[in-house]
């Protein structure tokens, strides 16, 4: 049974899911149809979550963490944390896939009996990969199928149904034999690695014109990590197979990307929260990575 064939992907197409990022305490649920082309929920490029997901993927792709990339396909469950950075790269057929997304405090020993971090598959330092047969897929839709039909009621028990069913779908994943559990392995350059990319998206998402990120030179993260910057330089691009100033150029581009489409601060604002002395430094900055100058690329479509 295809996720795309289902009655749930039309469901949630029909349902016109919100396309604003999980931003406040107040708005820490959603379920996401991810072959929506206005998917904003859900950003699947490389990046630091704000959010916990549970997702149900059908297809091929690529999954990037912090210290390796795996290749699935068929029908995989796959459980997120905010503590490392993910990308999911559809290699085929673009996205055909569900996703629950939450914040921590949806789940709480108060709320459900249960602490978040307690289980298993959400145990900081992991991601657990699960491979369905046809048969649990089927069973996995009907339990996503329940979480959209809630998310479209007013009852006052829906919250708590959503949360009963996102539980359904944690209990009857820590039942199945896991595939893929991502730990930080022993190589000493991946273990710097991930200590640099953890640090550098510890400072994102920004959400204010206040969150003014406080490492941006390859030096500022050497600090920060009691290494001396040609070692670390030298240990992360032995892992990455790019420099620490790419990574960190990439990672600007990519939040000022984010900034310049969905909010609408101004130019100086972005530039100055970015790091930026300048707002002529940060345009230069951005039409050299970007192709296009910011006023430019706030424009496109």
């Amino acid at each position: 049974m295809k996720i795309s064939d289902g009655k749930l992907s039309k469901t949630l197409q029909s349902n016109g899911v919100k396309t604003n990022r999980i931003t406040s305490d107040t708005d820490a649920f959603h379920i996401v149809d991810l072959s929506t082309t206005n998917n904003t929920l859900f950003p699947l490029e490389y990046s630091r979550k704000i959010f916990y997901t549970a997702t149900l993927l059908q297809g091929s792709y690529q999954l990037e963490f912090e210290d390796r990339n795996i290749e699935i396909s068929g029908n995989s469950l796959l459980f997120t944390t905010t503590k490392i950075p993910f990308g999911i790269h559809a290699i085929d057929d673009g996205y055909k896939g569900l996703s629950c997304i939450f914040k921590e405090e949806f789940i709480t020993k108060a709320n459900s009996g249960y602490r978040l971090l307690e289980f298993p598959i959400y145990k900081p330092g992991r991601q657990n990969i699960y491979s369905l047969t046809e048969a649990q897929t089927k069973n996995f839709i009907d339990i996503y199928t329940k979480i959209d039909n809630e998310s479209k009621s007013d009852s006052d028990f829906k919250v708590n149904l959503q949360r009963n069913y996102l539980l359904e779908i944690i209990f009857n994943a820590q039942k199945l034999e896991v595939v893929s559990s991502f730990v930080k392995t022993n190589s000493t350059a991946e273990v710097i690695a991930c200590s640099f990319i953890r640090l550098l998206e510890s400072q994102f998402p920004i959400e204010s014109p206040q969150d003014i990120i406080k490492l941006k030179t390859s030096k500022d993260f050497a600090d920060g990590l009691a290494l001396h910057p040609n070692y670390l330089n030298r240990q992360v691009k032995l892992s990455k197979g790019r420099t620490v100033s790419d990574i960190i150029a990439g990672r600007l581009v990519q939040e000022a990307k984010i900034l310049l489409k969905l909010t609408n601060w101004q130019i100086a604002e972005i530039s100055s929260v970015l790091g930026f002395e300048e707002p002529s430094h940060f345009n230069l900055f951005f039409k050299k990575h970007a192709n296009a100058s910011p006023t430019e690329y706030r424009k496109l479509k």
